[in-house]
């Protein structure tokens, strides 16, 4: 064994002094500090692989849509890019061909505001003069029954998160928890049996026309009887049946529904035009990937964006969290780099006599360098192998530490009613943990330097004499 490493290991349990104690509490220090960094960054990636997983649930992992004109450059001047029939189906076939391209499902989105439809006895009272039932505003979008793929996704969210049946024949229409909340303010929907009044863009359209025509002729009362008295087919809201209702925690967006695509075409009043495409992939982690090879597939005015685009913020957001947490855990291996150092120094105090009579029997001053950092390195290793595996060992017994800690304090530590889940997510990953290891080992091992550079200038002479 060379003679700085044989030292540095003798050094490790001094007799007769505090450097051991201090040596120990110094490892303890790097293991505390490894293992809260993995435990910590492994259930915070945990929690983003749920995510993305209940995202998955509702979202398909591309949307090709068209861009208006103004901002498409091979569109003409005069409207939006065509979305005709015959367009999007040539484009959903090209789009097909692709071997990563399971369904490409056309999707209409139409902005509406719903009211629930009174009971006999509620609409009794509104005309008695009772206030009307509330109404909401939401975004219904259009799903094609006949895609099965894209069905029965819906409809697993639905069992795992709704309540009722994912059930778009004929005039029904689904829900999300918090547009169904606004038109349950009174407690009188019930999925599979209540109604909701549908105003879309169509009946708006016909309404407005009519209130705009009666106000340019309100003044003139010839011109206000011609209004009125004009024949036009003004239109009803549409009445649709309230099949089901699903939790829009992180799966679905908020303040929508789902209705069949015929509907969707005949409440937005523009035939049998779409708003885009949707697209599911055999791999929805690989979608970056496959928009670069079907974007020249598109026309000119046609944009494709993916699962992780749509939802770029909510991502960012995560990512600052990660970033910020490294950040402030990472302060504890820094404190236990300076607590090496402490115990470096210490140690070169209390072995002054030692070290200048190696020096004086000719040990080299990179020998004895070489012994502080042989001595940190050791330390830096026992610390980071230990806190590697403590947090893998909190990490493999989280839930049974959980429900331990929540019997004997008698404290919720996990509330499965703020974070939806019963258990704690764990995603250990290799990437995260040879950072969390790595950084940890060289900065402690870095921190034997400035005492190994303060022995290594130190003089022999003086330190046989215990002089300063």
């Amino acid at each position: 064994m060379k003679f700085s490493w044989f030292i540095a290991l003798r050094y490790l349990r001094p007799k007769g002094t505090f450097v051991s104690v201090i040596t120990l509490i110094s490892i303890a220090g790097v293991a505390l500090g490894v293992g809260v960094l993995i435990v910590v960054i492994s259930v915070m990636s945990g929690f983003e692989k749920l995510i993305k997983e209940d995202l998955l649930k509702a979202e398909p992992a591309l949307t090709a849509k068209p861009l208006p004109a103004s901002s498409s450059p091979g569109a003409a001047a005069s409207g939006p890019a065509s979305t005709l029939p015959s367009d999007w189906r040539s484009i959903s076939t090209t789009l097909k061909q692709h071997p990563e391209v399971r369904t490409v499902s056309p999707i209409v989105s139409v902005t509406s505001v719903l009211q629930r439809k009174p009971t006999a006895d509620e609409e009794t009272a509104i005309k008695a003069g009772a206030p009307a039932l509330p109404e909401a505003q939401g975004i219904l979008i259009g799903v094609d029954p006949a895609d099965t793929v894209q069905m029965e996704r819906l409809n697993r969210l639905m069992d795992e998160k709704g309540e009722g049946s994912f059930e778009l024949a004929g005039e029904s229409v689904v829900l999300t928890s918090s547009l169904a909340g606004r038109l349950n303010q009174d407690g009188g929907l019930i999925p599979g049996t209540s109604s909701a009044n549908i105003f879309g863009p169509a009946f708006l359209r016909e309404y407005r026309q009519y209130y705009q025509e009666k106000q340019r002729a309100k003044k003139d009362t010839q011109q206000l009887e011609a209004v009125e008295s004009r024949d036009r087919d003004l239109p009803l809201p549409a009445e649709y049946v309230v099949q089901g209702v699903i939790d829009d925690d992180k799966s679905t967006q908020p303040y929508t529904g789902f209705i069949s695509l015929k509907n969707a075409q005949r409440l937005a009043g523009t035939g049998k035009s779409i708003d885009g495409l949707t697209i599911t992939l055999a791999d929805s982690f690989r979608a970056g990937e496959v928009k670069i090879e079907l974007t020249p597939k598109l026309p000119p005015n046609w944009e494709l964006t993916t699962w992780t685009e749509r939802n770029k913020r909510f991502f960012n957001a995560i990512a600052n969290e990660r970033g910020m947490m490294y950040l402030v855990l990472g302060f504890i291996s820094i404190v236990a780099a300076f607590c090496i150092m402490n115990t470096m120094i210490t140690m070169a105090v209390q072995k002054r006599k030692e070290i200048g009579m190696m020096r004086a029997l000719g040990a080299k001053t990179s020998q004895i360098v070489s012994l502080f950092l042989a001595k940190g390195l050791i330390v830096a290793g026992i610390g980071t192998g230990t806190g590697y595996l403590l947090g893998r060992a909190i990490l493999h017994w989280r839930n049974d530490l959980k429900d331990f800690l929540s019997t004997a304090l008698h404290v919720e530590i996990f509330d499965e009613r703020l974070y939806g889940r019963h258990l704690i997510p764990s995603d250990p990953r290799l990437m995260d943990n040879l950072v969390i290891c790595g950084t940890a080992f060289i900065l402690c091992t870095l921190a034997a330097v400035p005492p190994a550079w303060i022995v290594g200038r130190m003089d022999p002479a003086r330190a046989l004499r215990s002089d300063r």
